[in-house]
């Protein structure tokens, strides 16, 4: 049993590896073209000519701008190129596709709207979280209502919450984006492993507390016949990304702590929002100082804890999409065999249990939106064109092309329509079944939906600060509770 363990670690070992080297290799050559990003089309999009009543961007010879997260996978780029393509035929339209590497995009679109030369459209993954809200907030994006509107019926009602923004020049809520993905917290684990322990999948208790302490037992089990190196929890304790913050979100979900309500006013200053946060700081940072998280999870990026599980380290781990699962979805052919067996046999994704009150969990969810920066006082035809892009690529067919060929199904579609698409809604896939169910369950938005402020909390990781100052600096979860809230209030007090 040992020896296959081991035997196992290295060919995860190997898969990782490769894996990596491929992301670097193909990041690195794309960069390296054009520090700024990649341009894929000279000319390139078209607009639904309904939504207009103008002359087109091809009549005026305008071009609009659509600067697009670039993908590690070619067929990541190749689809989005193809989607801005086709929908220029179609319309007449056209448009500029630039693809910025993800952790530069931000940056690069709140350093050309400072310069004056932003795009018209764009798209990060990790927009939703800081980026967006804030937009809308300075009035800097366009009202997409008239897009929405043609597909509305159509989305979840988290969704369309989820990009039902503020706006603190007209002092109204509106719609500032179109959401088209969602992702969230899914908890993945090694069957395998959990077999050498001597426990069961089907004896996974779904009680928090007992839920917890059955991957801490089970590492004690693994020790004890052997496996020294593994941990029982991957959790990430770093503040050095995003991979902290959302299962702490989810923690505090399932601790009852409201930390905004929906008209975007905080909810923490009394004692029993105090006593909850405290609560799960305590819970939280426990399993690391017990010695059931790794040392490293404390220095961790986003990928930490994908690596750390991939390479057989840690037992149980939470993460913000399936893309943990997906790396071993490889077609089902001889060669694939190794990856096969990973992904349908030893690693299995499980639903987050009921809240300690015994209460269903709701998913906070992470909505992957279009948005539109306001160029109206500039061109309304080149604002009308951009809607048109937006509008084409809401449509179900595209949609589901972007995200079944661009995420591979790491992030779910947000219209309805489409989950009775066998390629979502397979049973017999162990991973995408358990998150469908997940998508249909009880779900809410991210606070910064509500509260633009907020989108400044999860930006400075005022959460994960706490969770480091009791485990690096020895203060009490009460102690880092009330300077986690101290600092929550000065930073929405700076919005006002």
């Amino acid at each position: 049993m040992k020896n296959n363990s081991r035997i196992h670690v290295r060919i995860l070992r190997f898969f990782v590896l490769v894996a990596i080297a491929l992301g670097i290799t193909f990041s690195t050559a794309t960069c390296a073209s054009n520090e700024r990003g990649v341009d894929l089309t000279e000319s390139s999009v078209g607009l639904s000519q309904q939504m207009t009543g103008m002359g087109n961007s091809a009549d005026s010879g305008e071009v609009i701008q659509i600067w697009w997260s670039q993908g590690f996978l070619p067929e990541e780029n190749e689809v989005i190129s193809k989607i801005v393509s086709d929908w220029e035929i179609e319309s007449g339209y056209q448009a500029n596709l630039v693809l910025l590497p993800d952790s530069a995009i931000i940056k690069d679109i709140e350093n050309a709207i400072e310069e004056s030369r932003a795009p018209d459209v764009f798209f990060s993954f990790a927009a939703d979280t800081n980026l967006i809200p804030q937009l809308a907030w300075n009035g800097e994006l366009a009202d997409v209502s008239d897009v929405i509107q043609v597909h509305q019926d159509e989305y979840f009602e988290t969704a369309l919450q989820s990009v039902f923004y503020q706006n603190q020049t007209t002092r109204t809520r509106s719609y500032y984006a179109i959401p088209f993905g969602q992702n969230t917290i899914h908890l993945h684990y090694w069957k395998n492993y959990l077999e050498d322990a001597g426990l069961a999948a089907d004896r996974i208790p779904s009680q928090w507390n007992e839920f917890w302490q059955f991957w801490q037992t089970a590492q004690e089990q693994l020790r004890t016949v052997g496996n020294t190196s593994i941990y029982g929890l991957g959790l990430c304790l770093s503040n050095l990304g995003t991979d902290t913050f959302w299962p702490f979100e989810q923690f505090l979900e399932a601790y009852g702590v409201e930390v905004v309500d929906e008209n975007g006013r905080l909810q923490i200053d009394n004692a029993e929002a105090r006593a909850g946060i405290a609560a799960v700081i305590e819970q939280f940072t426990s399993f690391y100082t017990e010695g059931y998280v790794p040392p490293a999870a404390t220095t961790w990026t986003d990928s930490g804890n994908n690596s750390s599980f991939l390479e057989g380290q840690v037992l149980m781990t939470a993460n913000s999409t399936l893309s943990i699962p997906f790396t071993q979805r490889q077609p089902d052919n001889p060669y694939n065999e190794m990856s096969t067996d990973l992904y349908f046999d030893r690693i299995h994704t499980i639903p987050w249990p009921q809240k300690p009150d015994g209460g269903a969990m709701q998913s906070v969810l992470s909505i992957k939106q279009l948005a539109l920066i306001d160029h109206s006082e500039i061109s309304e035809t080149r604002t009308q064109a951009a809607k048109s892009f937006l509008e084409y690529f809401s449509r179900d067919a595209v949609v589901d092309q972007y995200l079944q060929t661009a995420t591979k199904g790491r992030i779910f579609p947000v219209i309805a329509e489409l989950f009775s698409n066998p390629f979502w809604n397979n049973p017999d896939d162990p991973h995408s079944s358990v998150a469908l169910a997940q998508y249909q369950g009880e779900t809410r938005p991210s606070y910064q939906v509500f509260a633009p402020a907020y989108s400044q909390v999860l930006q400075d990781n005022v959460w994960a600060d706490a969770i480091l100052q009791v485990i690096e600096e020895g203060v009490t979860p009460e102690e880092a509770a009330d300077e986690a809230i101290a600092r929550i209030q000065s930073i929405f007090a700076g919005w006002l």
